[in-house]
């Protein structure tokens, strides 16, 4: 207990540190500070080392932590985390993700429809932190939630960022909580649940950053819980859901369909097709009267670029093989470079395309998968989308494989550990690094990218270990809860 109290008072003190630092650099890039006075604060490589650090501390509490009582009531696990929580929530975000959340809740609350006009062409207290420009990629309920800190912004910019922050903050701890009711027959509720909720990635990126998908990890612990009580057509609302969030949940619902065709739950399909026609037809009429604006939610802003992904990879070696003078961050168009990318694109979607019909073939033929096994695939089919066939790749995207590791962990551990691993590489990549063109952006995407082959191809190594050693760990923990 000694080493563990010393392990949690550094890493909240490393935390503090850091958190200030990320703040510095907003104030000092907004005009507020002088770099000149807090020049030590604001070197990366600072900072980069202490989130190393704090992900250090991390590994160290994570595989010696042994709680002596495990907790009883969500709040004890929750006292603990509570600094950590305060901390990240004054953190001020890196990225301008948090602005543009803004932007469309403005847009929304002057009632502009923010799908068919673009970010920028919309002048507002935000627009000057805005890096992206194009219209909105998140679905209605976004916006919605979008416009609540958004009414606060035109009072101080800094109150809707925070405020944001505090729905963040809020639903991660919910997540924690379902997370804790859901594990608990499980042997590990203790640390599962500790570990998400103190999770340096899960912090930085979701609260510290304010990512979106803080919400749609409360989404998929949702559908999961459903699915295991058998609720099917509230498992396939609750993906719909995630859809009017943000467009990824589109593809867990054909999983979840064809899971329910093996089943002949027809009506729960039919009633789905019903409702969700309605939901589809009505935005039609409203906010998505033309291609364009469908198109929207699928990122167009994003075409043809890349970040953290093996197309930024092959995109930066041909890039040296450009004449002199050529663009730095985009080819010609017609040039056999151009080509050699768009078909390697083409290929991994393909090859993407063909696994995602592999899964739903077993889903439909494999009449051991059942509930839980089914939210497994659907972590599975969204890694495979993650790793190999996404062109623009961001370290967050990962923070939802943790949600279904942490709820099934004891019946697919290696996917739990393939996922922690992912997540961890790719956010401490792209912090050390950056997602660019040039070589240190190529190597963070290698780091991140190649961290999920050398899972697969360590898998028999991995689970051998594993297999010899989980029962002993599930037998020290019984007789500790016995005692």
């Amino acid at each position: 207990m000694p080493k563990q109290k010393t392990i949690y008072v550094a890493a909240l003190i490393l935390s503090i540190v850091f958190a200030t630092q990320l703040t510095l650099i907003q104030l000092n890039i907004r005009g507020i500070l002088s770099a000149e006075d807090f020049s030590m604060f604001i070197r990366r490589r600072f900072i980069t080392l202490e989130f190393i650090a704090l992900c250090f501390l991390y590994l160290i509490w994570l595989t010696q932590s042994r709680p002596k009582t495990p907790a009883l009531r969500y709040l004890e696990l929750l006292k603990p985390a509570s600094l950590f929580l305060i901390v990240a929530w004054l953190a001020h975000p890196l990225t301008s993700d948090i602005h543009l959340y803004l932007q469309y809740g403005l847009m929304s609350l002057y009632r502009i429809n923010p799908y068919l006009t673009n970010a920028i062409d919309f002048e507002s207290v935000v627009s000057t932190f805005l890096d992206w420009e194009q219209s909105s990629t998140y679905g209605i309920i976004s916006l919605a939630i979008f416009a609540i800190p958004a009414k606060f912004v035109e009072t101080n910019i800094y109150l809707g960022v925070y405020l944001f922050k505090l729905f963040c903050v809020g639903f991660h701890v919910l997540n924690g909580f379902l997370i804790w009711r859901a594990l608990r027959t499980n042997v590990y509720r203790h640390q599962v649940t500790l570990a998400y909720l103190l999770s340096p990635v899960l912090l930085f990126e979701q609260v510290v950053e304010a990512h979106l998908d803080v919400i749609l990890c409360t989404v998929l612990i949702a559908i999961d819980q459903l699915l295991k009580t058998r609720r099917y057509l509230l498992a396939l609302f609750s993906a719909g859901v995630g859809f009017l969030l943000k467009t990824l949940p589109i593809i867990w619902i054909p999983l979840i369909g064809v899971f329910l065709i093996r089943l002949k739950r027809w009506k729960t399909i039919a009633k789905f097709l019903v409702v969700g026609g309605v939901v589809i037809l009505t935005l039609h009429l409203t906010l998505f009267p033309t291609i364009e604006s469908w198109r929207s939610i699928l990122n167009p802003g994003v075409e043809g670029m890349t970040a953290g992904s093996w197309h930024g990879v092959l995109k930066g070696i041909l890039f040296l093989t450009q004449p002199p003078l050529s663009s730095p961050t985009q080819f010609a168009p017609g040039s056999i470079q151009a080509e050699i990318l768009h078909l390697y694109s083409r290929l991994t979607l393909l090859l993407f395309a063909a696994y995602y019909g592999f899964t739903l073939y077993r889903i439909y033929r494999d009449r051991s998968i059942l509930e839980g096994q089914l939210m497994i695939q659907i972590g599975w089919v969204t890694f495979a989308l993650f790793a190999f066939a996404t062109a623009w790749y961001q370290p967050w995207y990962a923070t939802l494989l943790l949600v279904i590791a942490a709820l099934n962990f004891q019946h697919a551990p290696f996917f739990a550990i393939t996922s922690f691993v992912f997540s961890l590489m790719g956010t401490v990549a792209n912090f050390c690094l950056g997602y660019g063109t040039g070589f240190p952006g190529v190597t963070a995407a290698i780091l991140t990218m190649g961290s999920a082959i050398v899972m697969l191809v360590l898998r028999p190594k991995i689970m051998s270990h594993f297999q010899a050693e989980f029962p002993r760990g599930i037998e020290r923990e019984l007789q500790q809860t016995r005692q």
